[in-house]
């Protein structure tokens, strides 16, 4: 008994040794052939902690456990940034006496700890999973095929248990434009796969769900939980569904039926329905963002769910899919606000009968509602996925005080009853035929005492009454009577032809007339900027408006009163034509400024990158000093207009380009036009100083003292601006009661170029400074003659006038300066517009150059660059057929077929080169071409 003990204990303390000792003899060999194998098998990056591998009989006795830790798969090539799978710790315990008797081998439990997967399937229906390794030799390939058919009919694997904890999986299908993310995962199955027939029992948590198609995130950050069993027959490949549960938030279903698998077809006949669900159940899958408000919601009324899937799934039929939903009597109330949505009817169905897409269908046969009180209807029916085919209802009143008394807005208040209607059928055969008179589209809404208002718009904004009608030729404005602060607006009118507009981009059609008492458009400056508005000219804010050219629109209006900073306009009349890419002001006309304006042109931005405006003024009894108060234009050219008294009549035309800003570039303005002026004097400043100082005549008879003004009356002159420079033709005016002639040019930045005749000044009455001067110019002798011309230069700038004597004559002295002058100085300021012209013509000629050169060397890069990318796809195409020819090896049969396909290979490659060629010389020739029809037009 002495000696069977201690052989027994010799026995145990080698199974105690051996339990211990062989995972650690085996393990490097286990680690080589694992390490083996992937490398022969994927096409990826393989990673874990080796020493976080390990083997044990201990941990499952007798059961042998493999331990991974820190695993993951990293994808290749594209996918070379990209994990595929990284799992904090894999773990795998087998059945060692099945493994060591042979046969089947039934693995106890398989366990993923923190497992993170990313699937990822590009534009090209390349996936990152796509690791696999294929066969170089096809008849290696049928060989480890059937030697595989015969091992897998010696040896299966059962798997006993499963789990997943706390995991995470996304997929993101670019081709689809599909993705679904699940985080927080948790599974665990068991079934005994070693029988033909089992309970399969699964039990999956996950803690937000979302799922996207087409930039549409459909669930969002959705609870799941599914407890399934499923009978398993593996004998007949038939799958039964037992006790099961399946909830996305609230919303459970379970279902009942069969999935049977006996040849390539796949039957079916599975009916599912709700399971303890309410209208709260409906209202969890609204997007998670809003889930906190439905703690303080109360929600109840019938609900019903219920569908089947029954028949045949292949490659030529689907199974019918039918599910309803219905909804009775239902309530919800928010404890916030005490606003019921009450009566709550609906009733919705869908069915899939059959792969044929045109017979499905999903309807809303039922829509009802109340909001405290205000009815709310709709319907849809909507069938054939080839053919869209649709037939939609709506009507319904709402008070959108209460609204918001559900929906609070921050710092706004709204109110108003708005009634709307809508009824639209049709298919989208008729829509993609264009013939939109045959889509039976008509719907009204009317708005009763709309008001709005927000730290944005103060003074408020109100519709006391509107009405608005369409059908499928046109909407039409019969009523709009609308108020914002001490604002008025009422409009009527109709627009045409929108559904094509709308739906093919095509011409709409139109009209609208607006009258009004006053429109005060200080109000809707934000308080705090009128006095900048006034003072600055700050634009940074301000951008090119493009002009549509598919509209053509017509805007009639008038106004009593217009007010603007510190303008008002009365009496304002026209209309604004949009059309072609252009805004045409047609005959408007208004009273400012005590005087009379008329006002006609265009503002074009049809293929113009900076917009082109052409304006012509026609202004009547105009103060010259409030149009210098007033207008930027009039204070940058003519900053002496501050100082002079009087009223002005004009009648001219503007043209030029506007910047980014929309203000107007002064270099390209071209202005020209007569200004009137019935009477105008000018008695003080810096440039009657100057001209004191040079001819201060000696005091005498009233007309002649030196605090006479400059007066101008019943003048007609001619302006015009060019390359951004004034030119006034000379023009004739008084002078201290004496005759005068004015004309020359000044610039933006206000340089002085102005000559100034005054005529038959007698003798007597001139002062020593101008003695002096005249006799500097006479070598010192003197004029004999009663009466005088001076010729004076006026120069320098606004800011600091220069006033000089060039030349002085005998009045009435053939050849004298009073005879030429105005020729002299007609002359010059023609010869100052020439040189203007000139260098604009320069300058428009050299961005000609600018645009052309620009284009051409761009194109240039797109030719270069398709050519490379041209030789890249004909490199890539005769590398692969080469490798394929040189991978057929010496069999002639294999090699032959190699040679076809290379040659096929390469023709394509040639075929894909040219196309990348032929297409970038095209876009380049384009281009140029583009570019060269934009000079054109300069």
């Amino acid at each position: 008994m002495k000696k069977f003990f201690i052989i027994l204990g010799i026995v145990f303390a080698v199974l105690i040794v051996s339990i211990i000792v062989i995972p650690i003899i085996f393990k490097d060999d286990i680690q080589q052939a694992l390490d083996e194998t992937i490398d022969y098998s994927l096409n990826a990056k393989v990673f874990y902690d080796t020493d976080k591998f390990s083997l044990s009989l201990i941990s499952n006795f007798p059961d042998l456990t493999v331990s991974i830790g820190d695993f993951g798969i990293v994808g290749i090539e594209e996918f070379s940034e990209d994990t595929l799978a990284s799992i904090k710790n894999f773990e795998v315990t087998v059945d060692l006496m099945s493994v060591i008797g042979g046969g089947q081998i039934k693995i106890e439990e398989i366990l993923l700890d923190q497992p993170d997967i990313l699937v990822l399937v590009l534009e090209d229906g390349k996936a990152n999973y796509d690791i696999a390794k294929s066969s170089e030799d096809p008849d290696e390939e049928e060989v480890e095929e059937e030697t595989s058919s015969e091992e897998d009919s010696d040896l299966s694997v059962g798997i006993e248990r499963w789990a997943i904890s706390n995991g995470s999986v996304t997929y993101m299908d670019q081709s689809m434009k599909f993705y679904t993310s699940l985080s927080g995962l948790n599974h665990e199955g068991t079934g005994d796969f070693t029988l033909d027939v089992f309970d399969l029992i699964t039990k999956t948590t996950v803690d937000a769900i979302s799922l996207g198609y087409e930039d549409v995130e459909y669930i969002s950050d959705k609870r799941l939980e599914a407890d399934v069993t499923l009978n398993m027959n593996l004998s007949e490949m038939k799958f039964t569904f037992k006790e099961n549960r399946i909830a996305l938030n609230d919303f459970a279903m379970g279902a009942d039926g069969f999935i049977s698998m006996p040849d390539e077809n796949i039957d079916m006949d599975i009916t599912f329905g709700g399971k303890d669900i309410s209208l709260k159940s409906i209202l969890s899958l609204i997007p998670g963002v809003y889930q906190e408000y439905l703690s303080e919601v109360t929600a109840a009324g019938e609900i019903n769910f219920d569908g089947f899937v029954k028949g045949t799934f292949n490659e030529t039929s689907m199974p019918q899919i039918a599910a309803n939903l219905s909804v009775g009597n239902g309530k919800i109330t928010y404890s916030e606000f005490n606003i019921p949505m009450e009566q709550i009817n609906i009733q919705t169905s869908f069915d899939y009968p059959s792969a044929d897409l045109t017979q499905t269908s999903f309807n809303i046969d039922k829509f009802s509602m109340l909001v405290d009180g205000e009815k709310l209807e709709a319907y849809l029916k909507f069938k054939d996925l080839e053919n869209y085919t649709w037939d939609f209802g709506f009507e319904g009143n709402a008070d959108l005080e209460k609204i918001t008394k559900i929906v609070p807005l921050e710092g706004m208040t709204l109110k108003g009853k708005i009634n709307a209607g809508l009824k639209s059928a049709g298919q989208m055969a008729t829509v993609e035929a264009e013939e939109y008179d045959k889509l039976p589209t008509s719907g009204q809404l009317s708005i009763d005492g709309f008001y709005f208002e927000s730290a944005d718009l103060p003074q408020g904004f109100g519709i006391s009454k509107a009405n608005l009608s369409f059908n499928p030729s046109e909407i039409s404005l019969s009523q709009f009577d609308a108020t914002s602060g001490s604002s008025d607006f009422s409009m009527k009118g109709s627009v045409k032809n929108y559904l094509a507009f709308a739906l093919n981009d095509d011409l709409l059609l139109g009209s609208l007339s607006l009258n009004s008492k006053l429109i005060d458009l200080n109000e809707f400056i934000p308080e705090g900027q009128t006095e900048e508005v006034e003072t600055t000219e700050d634009t940074a804010s301000l951008e090119v408006i493009k002009i549509p050219e598919n509209i053509d629109f017509t805007f009639a209006s008038s106004i009593d009163q217009i007010k603007f900073t510190n303008l008002e306009m009365n009496n304002f009349q026209g209309k604004v034509l949009v059309k072609e890419g252009a805004v045409i002001l047609d005959e408007n006309s208004f009273n400012m400024l005590d005087g009379t304006f008329e006002l006609s042109g265009s503002y074009v931005t049809k293929d113009l990158e900076e917009p082109k405006y052409d304006f012509g003024f026609k202004v009547k009894d105009l103060s010259i000093a409030s149009a210098f108060e007033s207008f930027s234009t009039i204070q940058q050219y003519v900053p002496i207009a501050k100082q002079v008294t009087g009223k002005f009549s004009t009648d001219f035309n503007v043209n030029g380009l506007l910047g980014s800003d929309m203000m107007p570039l002064m270099n390209e303005i071209n202005l020209g036009g007569l200004v009137n002026i019935a009477q105008a004097s000018l008695s003080k400043g810096d440039f009657i100083s100057k001209l004191n100082s040079v001819a201060a005549f000696k005091s005498g008879a009233a007309s002649n003292s030196n605090t006479d003004p400059i007066s101008i009356k019943d003048v007609l002159i001619k302006t015009e601006i060019k390359d951004g420079r004034l030119f006034v033709e000379p023009f004739d005016l008084n002078v201290k009661g004496q005759k005068a002639t004015l004309g020359g040019s000044n610039t933006l930045d206000g340089s002085l170029n102005y000559s100034m005749l005054i005529k038959e000044i007698p003798t007597g009455i001139v002062g020593n400074a101008l003695n002096s001067a005249m006799s500097s110019l006479t070598g010192g002798k003197k004029l004999v003659s009663d009466n005088i011309d001076i010729d004076l230069g006026i120069g320098g700038t606004y800011d600091d006038v220069k006033v000089s004597l060039l030349s002085s004559s005998a009045s009435g002295v053939a050849g004298g300066a009073a005879d030429v002058f105005k020729q002299q100085i007609t002359s010059k300021v023609d010869e100052q517009k020439a040189k203007a012209e000139a260098e604009l013509d320069k300058r428009k000629e050299e961005q000609k150059q600018k645009i052309i050169s620009e284009a051409e060397a761009k194109a240039a890069q797109i030719r270069a660059q398709g050519k490379e990318s041209a030789e890249k796809v004909r490199k890539e195409g005769y590398a692969a057929a080469d490798k394929l020819v040189s991978d057929a090896g010496s069999n002639p049969i294999k090699k032959k077929v190699a040679q076809e396909a290379a040659k096929k290979l390469r023709s394509e490659a040639d075929k894909k080169a040219d196309a990348i060629e032929s297409e970038a010389n095209k876009k380049a020739n384009q281009l140029v071409s583009e570019a060269k029809e934009k000079a054109a037009k300069i």
